[in-house]
Protein backbone atom coordinates (compact mmCIF):
# COMPACT_ATOMS: atom_id res chain seq x y z
CA UNK A 1 0.00 0.00 0.00
CA UNK A 2 1.25 3.47 -0.89
CA UNK A 3 -0.27 6.43 0.94
CA UNK A 4 0.32 10.08 0.07
CA UNK A 5 1.18 12.08 3.20
CA UNK A 6 -0.22 15.52 3.99
CA UNK A 7 3.33 16.88 4.12
CA UNK A 8 3.31 16.76 0.30
CA UNK A 9 3.41 20.40 -0.72
CA UNK A 10 5.09 22.27 -3.54
CA UNK A 11 8.04 20.31 -4.89
CA UNK A 12 7.95 17.77 -2.01
CA UNK A 13 6.17 14.46 -2.52
CA UNK A 14 5.90 12.52 0.74
CA UNK A 15 4.43 9.07 1.00
CA UNK A 16 4.29 6.02 3.23
CA UNK A 17 4.89 2.54 1.84
CA UNK A 18 3.57 -0.31 3.97
CA UNK A 19 2.36 -3.87 3.77
CA UNK A 20 1.92 -5.40 0.34
CA UNK A 21 3.11 -3.23 -2.58
CA UNK A 22 2.04 -4.05 -6.11
CA UNK A 23 1.86 -2.50 -9.57
CA UNK A 24 -1.48 -0.85 -8.76
CA UNK A 25 0.26 1.23 -6.08
CA UNK A 26 2.74 2.44 -8.67
CA UNK A 27 -0.06 3.16 -11.15
CA UNK A 28 -1.32 5.71 -8.61
CA UNK A 29 2.01 7.06 -7.35
CA UNK A 30 4.02 7.48 -10.56
CA UNK A 31 1.59 9.84 -12.35
CA UNK A 32 1.68 12.09 -9.30
CA UNK A 33 5.48 12.16 -9.38
CA UNK A 34 5.47 12.91 -13.12
CA UNK A 35 2.96 15.72 -12.58
CA UNK A 36 5.20 17.29 -9.91
CA UNK A 37 8.30 16.88 -12.10
CA UNK A 38 6.51 18.58 -14.99
CA UNK A 39 5.42 21.38 -12.67
CA UNK A 40 8.69 21.98 -10.78
CA UNK A 41 11.43 20.46 -12.93
CA UNK A 42 13.17 18.76 -10.02
CA UNK A 43 11.42 17.48 -6.93
CA UNK A 44 12.15 16.22 -3.43
CA UNK A 45 10.85 12.81 -2.34
CA UNK A 46 10.32 11.48 1.16
CA UNK A 47 9.41 7.79 1.40
CA UNK A 48 8.59 6.29 4.78
CA UNK A 49 8.87 2.50 4.71
CA UNK A 50 6.77 0.81 7.41
CA UNK A 51 6.38 -2.92 7.81
CA UNK A 52 6.78 -3.62 4.11
CA UNK A 53 5.79 -7.25 3.71
CA UNK A 54 6.54 -7.69 0.04
CA UNK A 55 7.01 -5.99 -3.31
CA UNK A 56 5.66 -7.73 -6.37
CA UNK A 57 8.05 -8.10 -9.28
CA UNK A 58 5.79 -5.90 -11.41
CA UNK A 59 5.95 -3.14 -8.79
CA UNK A 60 9.73 -3.42 -8.61
CA UNK A 61 9.95 -3.30 -12.41
CA UNK A 62 7.78 -0.15 -12.56
CA UNK A 63 9.96 1.45 -9.88
CA UNK A 64 13.20 0.65 -11.71
CA UNK A 65 11.90 1.92 -15.07
CA UNK A 66 10.73 5.16 -13.48
CA UNK A 67 13.95 5.67 -11.53
CA UNK A 68 16.15 5.25 -14.60
CA UNK A 69 13.95 7.52 -16.72
CA UNK A 70 13.78 10.26 -14.08
CA UNK A 71 17.09 9.90 -12.24
CA UNK A 72 18.05 13.53 -12.89
CA UNK A 73 14.64 14.87 -11.81
CA UNK A 74 15.21 14.60 -8.05
CA UNK A 75 16.88 17.23 -5.87
CA UNK A 76 16.79 15.16 -2.69
CA UNK A 77 15.41 11.76 -1.82
CA UNK A 78 14.95 10.30 1.64
CA UNK A 79 14.09 6.66 2.25
CA UNK A 80 13.28 6.17 5.91
CA UNK A 81 12.88 2.80 7.55
CA UNK A 82 14.60 0.08 9.47
CA UNK A 83 14.76 -2.61 6.81
CA UNK A 84 18.31 -3.64 5.91
CA UNK A 85 17.46 -3.84 2.21
CA UNK A 86 17.04 -0.05 2.22
CA UNK A 87 20.81 0.28 2.76
CA UNK A 88 21.43 -1.96 -0.26
CA UNK A 89 18.88 -0.08 -2.36
CA UNK A 90 20.46 3.28 -1.53
CA UNK A 91 23.94 2.07 -2.46
CA UNK A 92 22.71 0.42 -5.67
CA UNK A 93 20.84 3.55 -6.80
CA UNK A 94 23.53 6.10 -5.99
CA UNK A 95 25.40 5.92 -9.34
CA UNK A 96 22.18 6.61 -11.23
CA UNK A 97 20.91 9.77 -9.54
CA UNK A 98 22.15 13.14 -8.37
CA UNK A 99 19.75 13.06 -5.38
Amino acid sequence: MVQLLEESKGDLVAFRIAGHVDKNDYDVMLPLLVEKINQYGKINVYAEMQDVEDYTLKALWEDLKFDFRHAADFKKAALVGEQKWLDWLTIAASPFTTA
